[in-house]
C-alpha cells in the first residue's frame, strides 16, 4: 500500500515505530523510470537496489529516520560513457547529502542565529543532533543576507554653518 507523501518526488512505502522515540519512514520514487544525468536518456531497465538514510527533521516529536529505497538504471546510449546511474530525489537531497534539504536549512537557519555549540546544544533536544564545526560550515554556505548599502555619512565642518552629505561604499 502507498500513501500520500510530503516527501517531494517520493511515495511513502511504510511508516515503523522503532521504539518509544523514533519512526522510521520508508520511500522510493513515483516514476518507474530515471534519465541519465549524463546524456538524459530514458531508462526503464533496474540494475540493482540499496537503501539511503539520510538524516530528516524529527516526526511529532519523535526522533524520524528515513529509508530511501533507491534503483540504479542501465544506461541505454552506447555512446555515453556511464553505465550505470542511480536515481536522483533532486527536490529532497542534494547529490550525496547525509541530511535532507529541510533538515540543512534548519541546520543553517539555528547555526546562524545561536552560533556553532549553542545551536549544537539546542539541536540535541530537538531531535535533530549535529556538531558545531558542522553548523558552522553550513552558516557560511548560506546565500547573504542582502546585498550591501553604500553607507551614509552626516558631517559638519562648524555646528550650524556647513554640512556635507558622504556616502561610502564599503567594499
Amino acid at each position: 500500500m502507498t500513501l500520500l507523501c510530503p516527501l517531494p518526488g517520493c511515495r511513502l512505502v511504510r511508516v515503523a515505530r522503532d521504539g518509544p522515540g523514533s519512526l522510521t519512514v520508508l520511500a522510493q520514487a513515483r516514476h518507474d523510470h530515471a534519465r541519465c544525468p549524463t546524456c538524459r536518456t530514458r531508462s526503464t531497465t533496474v540494475h540493482s537496489r540499496y537503501h539511503r538514510r539520510p538524516a530528516d527533521l524529527p516526526v511529532s516529536g519523535k526522533a524520524g529516520r528515513l529509508q530511501l529505497a533507491v534503483r540504479r538504471f542501465y544506461c541505454r546510449d552506447l555512446v555515453c560513457p556511464r553505465s550505470t546511474f542511480a536515481e536522483r530525489f533532486p527536490k529532497l537531497l542534494a547529490r550525496h547529502a547525509q541530511r535532507t534539504r529541510h533538515l540543512a536549512r534548519a541546520h543553517a537557519k539555528t547555526g546562524l542565529g545561536l552560533g556553532g555549540l549553542p545551536a549544537a546544544r539546542l539541536l540535541v533536544h530537538l531531535a535533530t543532533p549535529t556538531s558545531a564545526t558542522t553548523l558552522l560550515r553550513m552558516t557560511r554556505e548560506l546565500p547573504p543576507l542582502s546585498t550591501p548599502r553604500p553607507c551614509v555619512v552626516e558631517w559638519a565642518l562648524r555646528k550650524g554653518r556647513t554640512y556635507a552629505t558622504i556616502v561610502l561604499d564599503l567594499e
